[in-house]
């Protein structure tokens, strides 16, 4: 895919017309449906406005990288890789396993744990699923690494939620008296 189709597939999924991508960017409407046609090739320094408004590097706009990834602040960017490894610890899963469960390059994969960049969010959904996670737990937004995996599940949870602070202690006591019902 070329830069033209790169940038107008970005300006279409956010739901922008080219008048306000191009007012995001600093140039005019027909400057942006002249680069999306391929009448113009744009400037180095409008590639990286675009790729900073769309958060995507700007290899990615010029074909150089299929990944949506951009680059993360260097303090955001190991604790996204602690979360994964620890992750990856609680399900005993090594690199090529995740790898594989989340179909993401494994350049990417190492660009991620070293903290070089921070995946998009097709990539985080992948890493997320493949840990059995949420993108919140993953990105920082939840202290939880329990993905809900079904509707009862869900059912639990709101109900616990709406328990007094006496209904969560007798909850949490018959959730203790189960285990140990489970391990005699």
């Amino acid at each position: 895919m070329n830069i033209q189709k790169r940038i107008k597939s970005l300006r279409t999924e956010s739901g922008l017309r080219q008048s306000e991508l191009g007012k995001a960017v600093g140039v005019s409407a027909q400057v942006i449906s002249n680069i999306e046609r391929g009448y113009t090739k744009p400037s180095t320094e409008l590639v990286n406005q675009c790729a900073k408004y769309f958060g995507v590097p700007a290899d990615y706009l010029l074909g150089r990288t299929t990944e949506k990834y951009s680059t993360t602040e260097q303090k955001e960017a190991p604790a996204l890789s602690a979360k994964i490894k620890d992750r990856m610890d609680q399900l005993q899963l090594n690199p090529s396993d995740l790898i594989t469960k989340s179909e993401i390059s494994e350049d990417s994969f190492e660009d991620i744990m070293t903290g070089t960049v921070i995946p998009g969010i097709d990539v985080a959904g992948r890493l997320s699923k493949a840990l059995d996670t949420s993108i919140d737990y993953l990105v920082g937004n939840s202290e939880y690494s329990c993905a809900i995996a079904s509707e009862d599940e869900q059912d639990i949870i709101l109900r616990y939620r709406q328990l007094s602070k006496k209904g969560k202690r007798i909850f949490l006591g018959m959730m203790e008296k189960m285990e140990e019902e489970k391990t005699e």
